[in-house]
């Protein structure tokens, strides 16, 4: 999000903070879409380079559904938001290697996206009464397990333990990657056998109770699953599943036309990673990072992978490891990864230059999309390298603000707890003998679990202080109506209790100025930010030609307009 507060950071909340208006708003007053196409592509507001046409500024403005107070402060915010880019452009913030190599992964990002959505529309259909067959078979509900590891042999080693008679619940919970979704004993919630998910379903849809399946490669890593219940339950009406079940079908049928169009796209398209790539990126990279060590210039130009009408280079290649989100996984060290991610990579590139074959990239949804992610990264930039600087809170100026809003700055009440967490069925039992024994628990902490997340730094069983608000209910009003070393039990979830005892009550109390300073720190920079974009664009509309037809404007005013009077 483009972090510009204060007055204008408000109004591109309030109104949507495009530099391009949407295009799909029905016209609500009469003669509103007969203004559009009497503008038509007229320019009716100019901001330096920055024009905007009455067809495109209409539906924005006819959806404010006549207030003149939210009509001009439109306006006003799209005139500060093309001023401060203008600005940026000014300054060659938009043709950074960075911006430029970010503009084009965005761009091919959106462009494939379109392009494979209308070949799937265009070429996966829905076979007739499929939807029929679909329904008459659900009914028959699923309860099974999985065990999910990051090695093969490993998880070979697990099936044979369980075929022998081992828990595979305690196996689950001792060494299993657990996906989203399932318990921390590796258990699916009950589903119809219709709606399980489409890999586990090829791999289960044999076995009867109790039956495990092969050893599989899913997206976490190895894994096998057991059946533990079938079972018959009645189900909704079709009238009432349609959609969904259509929705599930079609789903299913692209994927497996997915599979064959993309090997075909890279086959046709020849797609060819350079020898010595992978081996050279990866190089760069240490393991279980995404930052690299610098290429030389002749490197960075090197390219990395050709297909029919295009190429990347080492450095595009590099980048794109590089921004991947946090969470995927991701091993840029592996020569043999780099290359695995050159077929996805590649594939996208493929289909991108497609959507520009068919003009795609001159589409106005799109051409919108990409002037608006391009601006608000440039807004970003732009507050990085400008605003951002002249924002250097001095003791003095925080002080007086700590001196003034004080009453304020209220801490709420904090406890500080010993706890500790018994997980699985050897924890609990321990648990359970000591609690009936009269033994404390936390004489033998070791032997439990810790609770990381609440733990003071460097502590092993002591909280930081908690608030009421950070514990969930029913909990909180059990933990801060405690007296001193009481101690509770909270089952909080299936094989896992915590336990805490209160050693320490922090009343509420005003925060000193040390406790206080981030949110005082906060109030700065909006009191500070506040000055100085104002103040920027104050001086960049001086600068920059900036042209309002205010006849088409005032045309969006409702004349009984409830906030005309306060303007």
């Amino acid at each position: 999000m483009v972090r510009l507060i204060t007055v204008i950071t408000l109004l591109f909340i309030l109104l949507g903070c495009g530099e391009q208006p949407p295009g799909d708003i029905t016209a609500e007053i009469d003669g509103a879409a007969d203004m559009a196409l009497e503008y038509d592509d007229r320019v009716v507001l100019a901001v330096g380079d920055k024009t905007y046409s009455g067809a495109v500024l209409a539906p924005s403005l006819n959806s404010l559904n006549g207030d003149s107070l939210l009509v001009h402060l439109k306006i006003e915010s799209l005139i500060n938001r093309s001023l401060i880019i203008q600005d940026a452009r000014e300054r060659g913030f938009d043709s950074t290697r960075s911006m430029e190599f970010s503009f084009g992964e965005w761009e091919k990002e959106k462009l494939q996206n379109l392009w494979l959505i209308q070949i799937l529309d265009q070429k996966v259909q829905l076979p007739p009464d499929t939807v029929e067959q679909y329904y008459s078979q659900m009914g028959t509900i699923l309860i099974y397990s999985e065990i999910t590891v990051s090695d093969s042999a490993h998880c070979d080693s697990l099936r044979q333990l369980v075929l022998g008679g081992a828990d595979m619940g305690d196996l689950a919970e001792e060494y299993s990657i657990i996906p989203y979704g399932v318990s921390p004993r590796g258990v699916h919630q009950p589903v119809d056998m219709m709606e399980v998910f489409h890999k586990d379903y090829t791999l289960i849809q044999n076995l009867d109770i109790d039956g495990l399946s092969s050893v599989d490669l899913s997206d976490y890593g190895w894994r096998f699953l057991r059946v533990d219940s079938i079972y018959q339950d009645t189900i909704p009406p079709l009238a009432d599943l349609r959609n969904v079940i259509e929705a599930k079908i079609l789903g299913r049928l692209q994927l497996v036309y997915k599979e064959v169009l993309f090997d075909s796209l890279r086959t046709a398209n020849n797609l060819q990673i350079i020898d010595g790539i992978p081996e050279l990126i990866s190089s760069h990279f240490s393991t279980n990072s995404r930052i690299y060590e610098p290429f030389t210039s002749e490197q960075e130009n090197m390219v990395a992978y050709t297909f029919s009408g295009g190429t990347r280079t080492l450095y595009s290649l590099a980048e794109n490891i590089r921004k991947l989100p946090p969470m995927s996984s991701s091993s840029p060290d592996d020569p043999e990864w780099i290359k695995e991610y050159v077929l996805v990579l590649g594939l996208n590139d493929i289909m991108a230059m497609e959507a520009v074959k068919l003009g795609m990239d001159t589409l106005p949804d799109v051409v919108s999309y990409m002037d608006q992610r391009f601006g608000n990264h440039l807004l970003d930039y732009y507050y990085s390298e400008i605003i951002e600087p002249r924002l250097i809170p001095t003791e003095e100026k925080m002080l007086e603000i700590y001196e003034t809003e004080r009453d304020s700055f209220i801490i709420p009440e904090g406890r500080v707890f010993n706890t500790l967490s018994a997980v699985g069925e050897e924890q609990l039992d321990l648990l359970e003998q000591l609690l009936e024994s009269g033994d404390d628990p936390f004489s033998m902490f070791e032997e439990f679990s810790n609770v990381q997340g609440i733990l003071a730094p460097g502590e092993s069983i002591i909280t930081r202080p908690l608030t009421a608000s950070e514990i969930p209910p029913p909990w909180n009003d059990m933990l801060f109506s405690a007296e001193m070393h009481e101690t509770f039990t909270c089952s909080v979830q299936i094989g896992r209790v915590l336990v805490f005892e209160l050693t320490e009550i922090r009343p509420e109390h005003i925060a000193t100025f040390s406790e206080s300073r981030e949110q005082v720190l906060t109030i700065f920079w909006a009191l500070e930010e506040e000055e100085v974009i104002t103040g920027l664009v104050d001086s960049l509309s001086s600068i920059y030609h900036i042209e309002v037809d205010w006849e088409f404007v005032d045309r969006y005013i409702y004349a009984d307009s409830s906030l005309t009077d306060q303007l």
